[in-house]
């Protein structure tokens, strides 16, 4: 009897540890530091941003919007990593009607990961848009059921024009997973045929990672929706705004955050930085603010988003980093504005 409570006591006290490791989030100072609120919501044709959530990113001038990714549905960790993932139509619908997007002219998946595209098509046929993206984004939405005159591959280097938005893609590089079998599985590869859902998130092959340019009367703004970089890929674009992933800088070394300096924000020479990819994508977007990774996650991948933005600080000092809050419309022209 002693030994059954004994075993009973071990078991408890294992399970609450796990329960307290998946619950408690660390959140770094940085993200109150640089967090700017907006003011009140422009009217008319004044450009306009509004960060969704891991990389989706609502750009609008008041007749034209184009959102990147569209990532709402958010499996939990469980499904991510045991199981199949597949769109949530009611939790894609419930973010678009908080986000107040009724149309959409582009929805623009920054690579084909499931945290990226796996909602794209939906999104682009809820909201009547165009999907634009890699061929394997396009296998996406073909799997879904979009029609081929609803998809749209572009030709890299080459500049698209949805309304006043001039949208050019440069072939980047995806962060490099440190796992040498999760970058065998999930990078330098394709979907090469139409992706039914449910699927494995290991279906969702990477396609092409995007550097996205886009210009809009004077604004130059530049989007890079996964630490990677590739040399000699940014040339004769200036930024005013440089919407940038930092999940997995914490976890790389100095050579490659150099790299990612040297290669990628330098060549843009953006006035503001504005982290993007920072929160973890398997909590729900209703959770206020939007949840960080938790320790349990921390643990296993050695990571510590705060670290990630010392990384950034200490390459930027002369550069303004803003934090922007989920689901608020910004105005770019107070955006670009260095502090």
């Amino acid at each position: 009897m002693r030994m059954k409570k004994i075993i009973l006591w071990v078991l408890t006290s294992f399970t609450l540890i796990f329960i307290l490791l998946l619950t408690i989030r660390p959140r770094p100072e940085q993200l109150q530091r640089y967090l700017v609120h907006p003011a009140p919501k422009a009217q008319g044709d004044h450009l306009t941003v509004q960060f969704l959530g891991n990389t989706n990113l609502l750009f609008s001038d008041g007749k034209t919007s184009i959102l990147t990714d569209g990532f709402f549905t958010r499996p939990n960790s469980v499904k991510v990593l045991f199981g199949k993932v597949s769109p949530n139509r009611e939790t894609i619908i419930s973010s678009l009607e908080r986000a107040s997007i009724v149309h959409l002219d582009a929805v623009i998946p920054v690579h084909s990961h499931f945290d990226h595209a796996m909602d794209a098509a939906m999104v682009a046929d809820i909201c009547g848009a165009q999907l634009i993206g890699s061929s394997s984004t396009a296998n996406i939405g073909r799997g879904y059921g979009l029609s081929e005159d609803q998809l749209q591959v572009p030709e890299l280097g080459s500049m698209i024009q949805v309304g006043k938005f001039e949208i050019t893609f440069i072939q980047s590089n995806h962060w490099q997973y440190p796992d040498p079998k999760e970058r065998e599985r999930l990078l330098n590869c394709a979907i090469e045929d139409p992706l039914k859902t449910p699927a494995s998130i290991y279906a969702y092959k990477e396609g092409i990672s995007y550097t996205i340019l886009i210009q809009h009367d004077s604004t130059r703004i530049a989007i890079q929706g996964s630490a990677g970089f590739k040399k000699n890929s940014i040339k004769d674009f200036d930024a005013d705004i440089l919407f940038l992933a930092v999940a997995g800088l914490d976890v790389m070394d100095e050579a490659y955050n150099n790299n990612y300096q040297n290669l990628l924000i330098a060549p843009l020479k953006p006035e503001v930085l504005v982290p993007i990819h920072w929160d973890d994508f398997t909590v729900s977007l209703s959770e206020k603010p939007l949840a960080t990774p938790n320790v349990l996650f921390n643990l296993k991948f050695g990571s510590d988003l705060s670290k990630a933005f010392k990384e950034l600080e200490k390459r930027n000092p002369e550069r303004t980093i803003k934090v922007l809050n989920s689901f608020s419309p910004y105005s770019i022209h107070d955006l670009k504005e260095p502090n």
